[in-house]
């Protein structure tokens, strides 16, 4: 089975080489978080560390989540659960609890903070789906 190595998705949620070079680049991150107005940036000491907020799925649950934004944007960001925890058997999550949305290796530089919102939408849908058909995750797999 090939493994797919990139990712597509939509402009809405990507940003231009000019933008993602930009001294703005928050600027046109927040722009395009606009998407997802249940989310915001956090800041320690002046620095956006995080983006927290909620999503909600279609089975009308409402999930908390915190994006970890260490190295950002030059490393893949971490969606962790806020105030929920995940089955403990759930795959698709790595050692420090975060939720595999994506390898790592497919991370780029022009990819946004919205985007990994909507990764992280997509997997809580598929977990729920995990969760009601006898713990077989739907969709497509790769190796984490």
């Amino acid at each position: 089975m090939a493994v797919a190595t990139e990712l597509e998705a939509d402009r809405n949620l990507l940003l231009t080489v000019a933008e993602a070079q930009s001294e703005h680049r928050w600027y046109y991150e927040q722009v395009r978080l606009g998407s997802f107005p249940a989310f915001s940036l956090l800041r320690r000491d002046g620095v956006i560390v995080a983006a927290e907020g909620a999503i909600d799925t279609q089975n009308n649950n409402t999930y908390g989540i915190r994006i970890d934004l260490t190295n950002f944007p030059y490393a893949l960001p971490k969606p962790f659960p806020r105030g929920w925890a995940l089955h403990p058997d759930v795959p698709h999550k790595y050692n420090d609890g975060s939720l595999c949305i994506m390898r790592s290796a497919q991370w780029r530089t022009n990819f946004t903070i919205a985007f990994v919102v909507a990764k992280t939408a997509i997997w809580l849908a598929k977990y729920e789906i995990w969760k009601r058909n006898g713990h077989v995750w739907p969709g497509k797999h790769q190796r984490h």
